[in-house]
């Protein structure tokens, strides 16, 4: 008789659901890092080019974080809830799940603990997959995932050039790193300089960035999962 081989459970297919009730205590004292593509989803929610969104919206005008209010309400939490609910960020997606992916591709999924006093209702309903479909999370998974190769390219280029602690690093690097991450200046720029038109969608122009940025590594360094 063939033996039966029990294959291990694929992370997505955890069985897992979740029910939002809406009382927006997952919004309070929270920092959500965004990546440029979430930054130029809420930018042109909000219609603003990513570099004014930075300068208004995110912590110390990095583009990293999204600014809290003095109460620690993040800055798009209005009355009736998220006022950027369709282009809000991947961590707000996926929560109360988060999601690891490592340096060679393995995806990870953990569970976070909600506010003690969160209304929101698990369910053995579906799947993690499921879930993801729902909250619209795949365009945002693969920006998180071009970003994320692209940033351990560039820390292994870092690596090749011998910077350390006491390396000479250029002092405009971090103001070059700062414009490179900024979309719209970016693709403007790139675009100015090759004389062609910029796209308009949104997820051609995260295309366009990425391919930006890996220009700035050289093509040989282009990472993939």
């Amino acid at each position: 008789m063939d033996s039966i081989v029990t294959l291990p459970l694929q992370p997505r297919d955890e069985t897992f659901g979740y029910l939002c009730r809406r009382c927006l205590k997952c919004c309070h004292h929270k920092s959500i890092q965004l990546n440029p593509y979430e930054v130029a989803r809420l930018a042109r929610n909000r219609g603003l080019t990513t570099s004014a969104f930075r300068a208004a919206c995110t912590k110390d005008g990095a583009g990293l974080a999204l600014r809290q209010t003095e109460s620690g309400a993040c800055v798009f939490l209005g009355s009736e809830g998220c006022t950027v609910h369709p282009d809000r960020p991947l961590v707000c997606r996926l929560y109360p799940l988060g999601r690891i992916v490592d340096a060679d591709g393995t995806e990870k999924f953990c569970h976070v603990e909600p506010h003690p006093q969160s209304r929101g209702e698990f369910t053995g309903d579906g799947t993690i997959a499921d879930f993801l479909v729902q909250q619209d999370a795949h365009p945002f998974m693969r920006a998180a995932d071009d970003y994320y190769f692209w940033l351990c390219a560039a820390l292994d280029c870092i690596d090749e050039a011998g910077y350390g602690e006491s390396a000479n690093i250029p002092a405009d690097a971090e103001d070059v790193a700062h414009d490179l991450l900024d979309m719209d200046a970016a693709i403007a720029r790139h675009c100015g300089e090759a004389k062609v038109a910029e796209p308009t969608d949104i997820e051609a122009r995260r295309e366009l960035h990425v391919t930006i940025l890996y220009q700035q590594l050289g093509a040989d360094h282009r990472r993939t999962p």
